[in-house]
């Protein structure tokens, strides 16, 4: 029974690892939103994506992107997390 524990514990740590590794979507997005203009909120995006993601966003998938933060932010974080969870972006980084 206690080898059991310990393998569901090993296999849990394991799983967990990647979140712990990168920064949620909610932090990446509060980065982002924390920044005080457009100019900044975009360079944000770029950074966050490529530590969430270990990608790089080309110009026009950034422009996008910090066109979308900048219609939407007014919403929140989470609406924006949640929106971007949704979105190609997420599949791409695995998430």
């Amino acid at each position: 029974m206690r080898r059991t524990r310990v393998f569901a514990c090993c296999a849990l740590a394991m799983i967990a690892a990647p979140a712990f590794a990168n920064p949620s979507a909610v932090q990446a997005v509060s980065a982002v939103l924390s920044r005080g203009t457009p100019v900044a909120r975009k360079a944000e995006i770029g950074r966050q994506v490529a530590r969430m993601c270990n990608m790089s966003l080309s110009g026009a998938d950034l422009d996008k992107a910090s066109a979308f933060i900048e219609a939407h932010r007014a919403k929140g974080v989470a609406w924006v997390a949640d929106q971007i969870s949704k979105s190609e972006l997420s599949y791409a980084c695995g998430g």
